[in-house]
């Protein structure tokens, strides 16, 4: 199944459903990634008068990378090509689309390269003028960002296989979030980044975790640099102008797949509407915030104890109680064993918490200690399994469920 993001309709004013798969499709399609001459392999490029394509394999290769008049030429050459040399800095000369390769480079769709001939033999490089350094100095601007290549094999002992998932962790100072490589596009644009509490590109995520750091450099998945991992081709860059400005996620916050869902506009969750508790009318205009938000948004008017809490009816603390199970819910469905043969059948039995959120939304609790006996239930069931992977993550839930009480 292709990807399915979110995107907010208008509904008599700002709506929280999202759209389906096939109109996000259109909106990414409206990219200039898709416009006339460009593709995933070249850039329509111009200097001066010139005109000509840039191929990425052979720039990346660092080759005569530019087709122009039946003539390959490197970045440089074609700079002279379009009398354009005597600026010196063909990366601000030489344009795609009116946007200079200096802006390309800078939002990571293309490397840095240096195409600066190298003549001069090591032995003789500590003899070298003070005007040739000079001259390669100014060739070499933004020099560090070729430190992405330059130092590969560094990188021997990196197991590549894990940036083959979608997602990858992702930190930078004290920050940590989720990339989605698929949200990807360039440093300033395209949210790819999931914190805790919203969306962010490369560069907001960089402004807000270390201000004087640099995207490429800083921001670190499995100990490699987000630079490198544009070099190695983990990660693609797809536009240059990208619209894509998602607030909310692309699968259900509940059973992690994909579908028409409806959107927090508080937080970045996203739901089906049977799957979100209490169930979502689709066709609700205005605003509309998740129980999450709403829990979080109330007022602590009462200080009882867990026993009068535990003793009091369900109607008192529904949205308590629909808060907790949501939760569990959430958790149950991105722990890692629900990849393990036969997690489902373990699971489904009579007392699944699914089976506890159609009695909770059927209004069958009396009271909130019968809605807490039927989960710590369920946990039993699972415990009793005596799988080790089970086991663990029953343990994981209800630590979960006893921490998520006590703060309710």
């Amino acid at each position: 199944m292709e990807k399915q993001n979110c995107k907010k309709r208008q509904l008599r004013g700002s709506s929280s459903l999202c759209t389906s798969e096939k109109k996000k499709k259109a909106k990414r399609q409206n990219c200039p990634k898709s416009s006339t001459g460009q593709t995933n392999s070249q850039l329509p490029v111009t200097c001066g008068h010139k005109v000509g394509f840039l191929h990425l394999k052979k720039y990346n290769n660092k080759q005569e990378c530019i087709f122009s008049e039946g003539q390959w030429f490197k970045p440089t050459e074609f700079e002279r090509f379009g009398m354009m040399d005597r600026n010196k800095k063909w990366k601000t000369s030489i344009l795609s689309n009116g946007i200079p390769l200096q802006k390309l480079i800078e939002d990571g769709f293309l490397t840095s390269k240096s195409f600066v001939k190298r003549k001069v033999q090591d032995a003789q490089k500590k003899k070298k003028p003070v005007g040739l350094e000079q001259q390669e100095s100014d060739e070499k601007e933004n020099q560090d960002e070729d430190d992405d290549e330059d130092d590969d094999d560094d990188d021997d002992d990196i197991d590549m296989s894990v940036f083959e998932r979608p997602t990858l962790p992702v930190t930078s100072g004290s920050g940590s979030g989720i990339l989605h490589k698929c949200r990807f596009a360039t440093g300033r644009c395209g949210r790819c980044i999931r914190t805790e509490n919203s969306w962010l590109s490369p560069g907001d995520f960089i402004r807000l975790n270390k201000p004087d750091g640099t995207w490429r450099k800083d921001i670190v998945a499995h100990g490699m640099p987000l630079g490198k991992l544009i070099t190695k081709r983990v990660l693609e860059p797809h536009t240059v102008n990208c619209d894509q400005e998602d607030l909310n996620d692309d699968v259900c916050f509940v059973c992690d797949s994909e579908g028409d869902l409806v959107c927090c506009d508080k937080c970045p969750r996203a739901f089906h509407s049977h799957c979100h508790l209490p169930a979502v009318d689709e066709d609700s205009p205005g605003q509309w915030s998740c129980t999450f938000c709403v829990i979080k948004n109330m007022e602590d008017s009462s200080r009882k104890t867990q026993q009068d809490v535990l003793s009091s009816p369900v109607s008192q603390y529904t949205l308590h109680c629909q808060c907790l199970l949501l939760h569990l819910l959430h958790e149950r469905m991105t722990d890692p064993c629900t990849n393990v043969p036969r997690y489902s059948e373990n699971i489904c039995g009579p007392m699944m918490l699914g089976r506890v959120k159609l009695n909770l939304e059927n209004n069958d609790y009396q009271t909130v200690q019968k809605f807490v006996s039927d989960i710590e239930y369920v946990f039993h069931q699972w415990t009793s399994n005596r799988d080790n992977d089970f086991s663990r993550m029953t343990y994981r839930l209800k630590e979960l469920f006893e921490t998520i009480f006590r703060l309710l």
